[in-house]
């Protein structure tokens, strides 16, 4: 690995791969919050304490 001048240390992944894999991240986390921001919504609407 620490041959291949193309691989950054220390994931070993080229520059492409590591851009796919952090743009995976970034969507994941993209619909993670979506899904708890509707959650904290409906949370809010539907719980008789916070009114």
């Amino acid at each position: 690995m620490a041959d291949d001048p193309n691989r950054v240390w220390p994931s070993g992944l080229t520059t492409p791969e590591a851009e796919e894999l952090q743009q995976g991240l970034v969507e994941g986390t993209r619909i993670f919050g979506l899904i708890a921001l509707l959650a904290h919504f409906f949370a809010y609407v539907y719980s008789p304490w916070l009114k």
